[in-house]
């Protein structure tokens, strides 16, 4: 094994901090790390077939977020072997593992693990609370490690089976999208740098652009002034609802191929 590449989508950094626990226990050379959250247009790593790739993405309505899923579909594994991993906030993963496995083997990786572990909701943040905390720590550790001894045994690899459906269950538009608020706006542009999406303009960053917004939060990890935030009558009220659903704690699921 030559190294391993992060490849992952992560507005908020719990994505990004999930897939390097992951990463740690494998204990191997890290040759490059790719934030898709940052530039989904970004210029992608060659793979040959002793590589390993750990490719994670966050969950938003049971699915991956589209830009993602456009740069995974960019990919060239070329029979490198891959972890695939999705990070959800405490509701469910749907049919996102199922389809991050489906884009990974038809970009021609030999898949080794697949998991999908919980991080603090990105929207409502009392559900899933300061995830992932010590025990999702030490599952991701256990995975990491599980991984890295499946690498070890060498191939061939029997496909993971994971929840999901195919056709996959049609995302919904989020009515929640991050407001700034025009007193606290610095007019620094982060924001509009930063968004995934494109939702917001430079010569306007005052204003989002619901209809290309995917609700990430990254305008608002971004904004050091905190001028950006979910806030509103409809976000309490949703929010009201959303927390007393889903606030029982879920745990990780994760497997290893044969």
């Amino acid at each position: 094994m030559k190294g391993l590449t992060y490849i992952y989508f992560s507005a908020t950094t719990t994505t990004a901090q999930c897939a390097k626990a992951v990463g740690k226990a494998m204990g191997l050379p890290v040759n490059r790390e790719i934030n898709i959250a940052d530039n989904h247009a970004t210029e992608l790593p060659f793979f040959e077939p002793d590589d390993v790739a750990i490719i994670a993405s966050p969950v938003y309505s049971g699915r991956l977020p589209e830009p993602a899923v456009n740069t995974i579909k960019r990919l060239r594994g070329k029979g490198a072997y891959a972890i695939a991993m999705v990070v959800y906030g405490n509701r469910d993963y749907d049919d996102a593992l199922l389809e991050l496995m489906d884009l990974l083997k038809k970009s021609g990786f030999n898949i080794v693990g697949a998991g999908a572990f919980i991080g603090q909701h990105s929207i409502f943040p009392k559900v899933g609370t300061h995830r992932p905390d010590k025990s999702d720590l030490s599952a991701l550790s256990e995975f990491g490690q599980a991984c890295r001894e499946r690498l070890d045994a060498g191939y061939p690899f029997k496909e993971i089976e994971v929840k999901g459906n195919f056709p996959y269950k049609n995302p919904i538009d989020v009515p929640l999208h991050p407001k700034c608020n025009s007193q606290k706006c610095k007019r620094c542009n982060a924001c509009a740098d930063k968004c995934p999406a494109g939702a917001i303009d430079r010569d306007n960053p005052i204003m989002t652009d619901n209809s290309k917004c995917i609700s990430c939060g990254r305008c608002i990890y971004v904004c050091t002034y905190k001028a950006r935030d979910y806030s509103g009558v409809k976000y309490a009220l949703i929010g009201k609802v959303f927390v007393s659903a889903y606030s029982k704690r879920k745990e990780p699921e994760w497997k290893i191929a044969e």
